[in-house]
């Protein structure tokens, strides 16, 4: 044998060793973007009227319709129409 030739007794580790490094990725990057995924597709299918929020813009206001793509939401003198995914989370009691 060669010793420029690449065997697979020599390629295990290195095989091995890229798992390994896709695995942590894997954990440590795309599962926990998921699940902030899922809870926030759990917020926007939970809203309800009447419902405090922030949307992504910060703005502060309380659900008055809620469609199945648009929702309306009533900032003070005013009502703005936007996409359901434009709230961010539900007002937290501290911020009331």
């Amino acid at each position: 044998m060669n010793a420029g030739q690449l065997t697979w007794t020599n390629a295990a580790p290195i095989i091995l060793m890229l798992l390994v490094i896709l695995g942590l990725f894997w954990w440590i990057v795309v599962r926990p973007a998921h699940a902030r995924q899922r809870r926030h597709q759990q917020l926007i299918d939970e809203l309800q009227v009447g419902d405090k929020v922030v949307t992504v813009g910060g703005i502060y206001g309380i659900i008055k319709r809620v469609g199945e793509k648009i929702i309306e939401v009533d900032v003070g003198d005013m009502t703005l129409e936007m996409d359901r995914r434009a709230i961010r989370r539900k007002q937290s009691e501290e911020e009331l």
